[in-house]
């Protein structure tokens, strides 16, 4: 990568890894990860977007494959958020906001989402009473968390995993694998906003796909299938903090 020394590329090389084990494990891409990484090395996020994404469908790719393996999907609900998100979240990748913007406004986000699972996992069991969900009320959040995803160039799984976990939509589990389908979707839904030519400028950054398909790999085993509803809650509510935290500090610097 042009303009990186051999040190920043080895500890982005690293972050990226981390960050793919960590995320991938329930059931997300990683995007707002592999954006602060590389903010840290000083690469604009704007110029990483079309790279990120591209790296969050494979992840969030294997994630989806796996979760749906251990039997922790739900192709209905997947589809209630989806069939409204996808197109939205074009929309989304055709608007431009402010750097400083877009880390209030994910960074918020992200921390509160975090805050409220964490004490919540307090008394999460495997034993949830599933409720059932609206489907006006599904298609209207699938808009909006799919605009927002287009507008901050992620797939929108962390917005949508603490809903469908809060409002117990589906088994705690189960939020990874519909999470994974709906970055899957919502990703390849921002590439398409961002047009052929920002994914074929992409080249020098898509070595980072590398260590995120290979943390990936070896993460989403202990999240679909070995991990607790508690444990997992926990690390998505870390996960959560650590990233909306590191938003809002980068905004307040």
């Amino acid at each position: 990568m042009t303009g990186l020394s051999q040190i920043q590329i080895s500890l982005l090389f690293a972050a990226v890894f981390g960050v793919a084990f960590f995320y991938s494990s329930v059931g997300h891409g990683g995007a707002t990860g592999y954006l602060a990484a590389l903010a840290l090395v000083g690469v604009a996020p704007e110029s990483a977007r079309v790279a990120v994404l591209i790296a969050n469908v494979l992840v969030a790719g294997i994630a989806l494959w796996r979760f749906h393996q251990a039997g922790h999907f739900d192709w209905k609900i997947l589809l209630s958020f989806a069939v409204a998100s996808v197109p939205f979240a074009v929309l989304g990748s055709k608007v431009h906001i402010s750097p400083h913007t877009y880390k209030i406004i994910l960074g918020a986000v992200l921390s509160v989402a975090g805050l409220i699972l964490l004490f919540r996992s307090r008394w999460q069991t495997d034993d949830v009473a599933v409720q059932k969900c609206f489907l006006p009320l599904a298609l209207l959040v699938g808009a909006g968390l799919g605009f927002l995803a287009g507008l901050t160039g992620i797939g929108g799984g962390v917005f949508l995993s603490p809903l469908l976990y809060l409002f117990r939509w589906v088994k705690p589990k189960t939020t990874g694998g519909i999470a994974a389908g709906f970055i899957v979707l919502n990703s390849l839904a921002g590439l398409a906003g961002a047009g052929w030519q920002k994914i074929t400028h992409a080249g020098p950054l898509l070595w980072l796909t590398l260590p995120a398909v290979v943390g990936a790999l070896l993460s989403t085993h202990f999240g679909a299938r070995r991990w607790s509803s508690v444990t997992f809650s926990r690390v998505l509510a870390g996960v959560l903090v650590f990233a909306g935290g590191k938003l809002l500090l980068e905004a307040a610097a």
